[in-house]
């Protein structure tokens, strides 16, 4: 919708600065440091970047975690109904397919809805991405693993940072506590609710909450010894937003049940505390995580969800390193309970499938409750050389639940293969589950309580090369097939006041899919002064619903996905970058006409509304899509302070892709809802360090 892409423009576009106080990293330290970091680190079952230089990487906003979008195997398109920021969807599954841990332990959800990360980036290490047949060590998900590392705070250089700007504010304050103990804690909070009013571009809907969000950290390192290290943490983010749409305006006219307008809340609070413990060849980490959600969704009077959901998760984690094999073995229980309130139209949907009919004709319900369920997962992993050339890796994990008594056993492999000095082979294996964690598909009003996790089937193959001059190379083919996922049951769907749809299954587990691709990513490790990277990508995904018995393509289906990235240090002050990406066009759904639907005994026999008739499900796409961001940073010093100047451009030549159609309410006519930001947009910032 409109005011997502109002939103974005004023969170990237505006012109920020940035002040940075009592900061006590000394720069040519950090210079130094810089200059031996591997930014791009591929592995055989993903890629590790360190975020160091990805602070200056342009299209981020200064965010390392948003160079995931510039990674193979990963598409962040918005959703064709508008929706909020779009999250990876990674290989083929779905964005909800995907397992962030951020050091080692779950978090609520990691992108605001602005699509910025909720870590403050000058406490990102590093993040990896893990996109098929991943270790035993991770499981509960079968898109793919974003597991982010967190710095820890350090008593020797501890800083104080504030952070200034139009769209966001914060600080970040570290201190130490005694030689072998230190802390910091950071706060942020967006700013466009200030004056997001001034760049709304469209006049059918008002904020009657303005969209806002806020994200904090805390971290407590303790030495006690050379042998175990305590850790205490704290995180959360929130975000908020409420629309009110026009009495008169083309939303209600399409939907009357969108009168009382859509409310987005969600947050989360993280407290953990793990005790890291060396002792010989064995390195255990064990942890205590309490996190705390609230989920609340209304969109009119079609669906009202408000959930508080509580996990308590116990975890261990061993590794044994001995001279002919490593062993990683472990275990977590979870205890989560839900207590909801949910009430709406009977109408179920699942837009992955289908374009949802018309809400109106459905029944009422409204329910509250409480969900309790325990999850484990238990795993064992080993790898190492079985000669010269050959090596493994070999594992197996246990992931179940209490709920309608779940169980699966899930083997992975990975054997490998040097061929010589510059080139290895990888082929991996492995078969993973995703527990469903979208409470609303298993409450008893709405849903469908027997629905059981999602199953796919991963089997990668990919060839690893180092070339000269710190290039490396690796090449990837991967196929994936997805069983058991999620579709409404068309039968239960009303299309008229007068259909009876009792007795029917709302939601069943039934559906299938596949997904396969080559990528190929060349990297440029820094020195020389420059650092780089350039991937393309070719895959196919479709979809299969045995209820409608449609086969059709995936709406992240793009299937080419091309990026180049370039960072350039031209001299001791400038540093310049790059960054273009290419990928095809969106799927989308035409409609091809629409009928009226007068009330019955209308007065005045005026349509309430329209009915649009569809086309074949994701049959269209629009045209390739390709954009260039630009970015240059200038380091000088001002009033006796190191100061970094940098001025970045987002879609430097304009380029435009339509994201969604706006009808009016008769559908006979549209217009085009361009993808953000779809006009050249520049900001400029400047931080400095004392």
């Amino acid at each position: 919708m409109t005011f997502i892409k109002s939103t974005l423009a004023v969170l990237v576009g505006t012109f920020a600065t940035n002040a940075l106080a009592n900061t006590q990293n000394n720069n040519d330290n950090d210079k130094t440091n810089i200059e031996s970091i591997t930014v791009v680190a591929s592995k055989p079952d993903g890629i590790k970047i360190s975020s160091g230089k990805l602070l200056s990487l342009p299209g981020t906003g200064n965010d390392p975690l948003k160079g995931l979008e510039a990674l193979p195997g990963v598409v962040l398109a918005t959703p064709s109904t508008g929706g909020p920021v779009a999250q990876p969807a990674i290989r083929g599954s779905s964005v909800s397919d995907n397992l962030y841990l951020t050091d080692g332990l779950e978090m609520g959800y990691v992108f605001h809805n602005d699509g910025i990360s909720v870590y403050n980036p000058l406490l990102i290490e590093s993040f990896e991405l893990k996109t098929g047949a991943w270790s035993s060590q991770y499981a509960n998900a079968n898109g793919g693993v974003i597991l982010t590392e967190l710095r820890d705070p350090d008593a020797d250089n501890p800083i104080n940072v504030l952070d200034l700007s139009f769209f966001r504010s914060g600080f970040l304050y570290e201190q130490a506590i005694a030689n072998n103990a230190a802390f910091y804690v950071s706060f942020r909070e967006s700013l466009v609710h200030t004056y997001v009013d001034n760049f709304i571009e469209d006049e059918d809907f008002s904020f009657a909450v303005p969209p806002r969000n806020r994200d904090y950290q805390a971290k407590l390192i303790w030495d006690l010894d050379d042998n175990n290290v305590i850790r205490a943490t704290a995180s959360g983010a929130k975000d908020y937003i409420e629309i009110a749409f026009d009495a008169d305006g083309r939303d209600i006219g399409k939907n009357p049940d969108l009168a009382s307008g859509e409310r987005y809340q969600t947050y989360f609070h993280s407290q953990a505390i793990s005790w890291q413990n060396f002792n010989g060849d064995f390195e255990t980490t064990t942890s205590l995580n309490l996190l705390t959600q609230n989920q609340q969704e209304r969109e009119g009077d079609v669906f009202r969800w408000d959930a508080d959901i509580t996990k308590v998760i116990l975890k261990a984690d061993s590794q044994y390193q001995g001279e002919d094999v490593d062993v990683l073995f472990g275990a977590k229980v979870q205890s989560t309970e839900v207590d909801y309130v949910s009430s709406g139209r009977l109408l179920p949907c699942n837009l992955e499938f289908e374009v949802c009919p018309p809400s109106y004709f459905s029944d009422m319900f409204a329910e509250e409750g409480t969900l309790k369920f325990e999850q484990y997962h238990a795993y064992v992993s080993a790898n190492g050389d079985l000669s010269a050339n050959w090596d493994y890796q070999v594992g197996v994990a246990l992931i179940g639940t209490n709920n309608n008594s779940q169980t699966y056993l899930e083997p992975r492999a990975r054997l490998g293969y040097r061929l010589n000095d510059a080139h290895k082979l990888n082929l991996s294996a492995g078969i993973h589950h995703t527990l469903i964690d979208d409470y609303q598909y298993l409450i008893e009003g709405y849903g469908n309580t027997e629905l059981e996790a999602s199953e796919a089937t991963h089997i990668v193959l990919n060839l690893e090369s180092t070339l000269d001059d710190g290039l490396s190379m690796k090449t990837e083919l991967f196929y994936k097939a997805l069983d058991n996922l999620v579709v409404a049951n068309p039968n239960a769907q009303k299309r008229s006041l007068a259909q009876d749809v009792s007795g029917f299954t709302r939601f069943e587990d039934v559906a299938s899919g596949t997904a396969y691709g080559i990528e190929l990513l060349v990297n440029k490790q820094l020195s020389d002064d420059w650092f780089g990277w350039a991937s393309i990508a070719y895959s196919k995904t479709e979809r299969d619903n045995p209820l409608t018995q449609q086969k059709f393509n995936s709406e992240f289906d793009l299937p080419w996905v091309a990026n180049i990235v370039l960072d350039y240090k031209w001299d001791e002050n400038w540093q310049i970058g790059a960054k273009w990406r290419f990928q095809s066009g969106r799927r989308y759904t035409q409609v091809n006409s629409a009928t009226p639907y007068v009330e019955p005994n209308s007065a005045t026999n005026e349509p309430l509304f329209y009915v649009p008739n569809y086309g074949e499900f994701n049959a269209e796409q629009w045209g390739n899509y390709h954009r260039l961001d630009i970015r240059a940073d200038y380091k000088t010093e001002w009033f006796g302070l190191d100061t970094n100047l940098y001025i970045e451009v987002l879609n430097v030549y304009g380029s435009r892709a339509v994201q969604e159609l706006e009808y009016n309410a008769a559908y006979t006519e549209f217009e085009k809802d361009y993808q953000f930001p779809d006009m050249p947009l520049p900001s400029i910032g400047i931080s400095m360090t004392f």
